[in-house]
């Protein structure tokens, strides 16, 4: 209930946000994005699309993760996040996932790395990384906290720009 009620209050605009003619800190992340990982031990295929959302308020990242199991088993992973600026670091928005997931995030923001910790205390939590590389490549690392409190690695990917 708590999820949905976030999910609400950002998609609503309730919080107070960024002139839309503002520029968006993750605005050097926009375009296409694909490439090849990981996936919970699987082969991925990973693409990524990130974007102005919601009048320029958001940026919106929206995943597309195909993963081959064994026996050549495809599985499809898909997923919208929306980021909002908090203040020139911080950054707080909702995840909404094909496996029913309505999660909050908080994110910050050190130079060309975007860390967003996503879901909280009564569900699951994870943490994604997404690095840009002094080549332009974009590091993608997903990991999951277990019941000790600590992060495993569950997903790796490096992506190129596509546009």
């Amino acid at each position: 209930m708590k999820t949905t009620a976030l999910l609400l209050l950002i998609v609503s605009g309730t919080f107070s946000a960024p002139d839309a003619l503002a520029q968006h800190p993750l605005d050097y992340l926009h375009g296409s994005w694909e490439g090849a990982g990981t996936t919970s031990g699987m082969r991925s295929s990973v693409r990524f699309t990130w974007g102005p959302a919601l009048g320029g308020r958001y940026t919106r990242l929206q995943i597309r993760n195909r993963m081959r199991g064994e026996n050549d088993q495809e599985y499809l992973f898909e997923g919208i996040g929306y980021y909002q600026p908090s203040d020139e670091h911080t950054l707080t928005g909702v995840w909404i996932d094909s496996q029913g997931d309505v999660l909050p995030i908080l994110a910050t923001l050190e130079e060309q790395t975007l860390i967003a910790t996503w879901g909280s205390e009564d569900s699951k939590q994870g943490r994604s990384e997404y690095r840009l590389l002094p080549d332009g490549t974009l590091e993608a690392i997903d990991s999951i906290r277990n019941d000790e409190g600590e992060w495993r690695e569950f997903g790796r990917a490096l992506l190129v720009r596509q546009q």
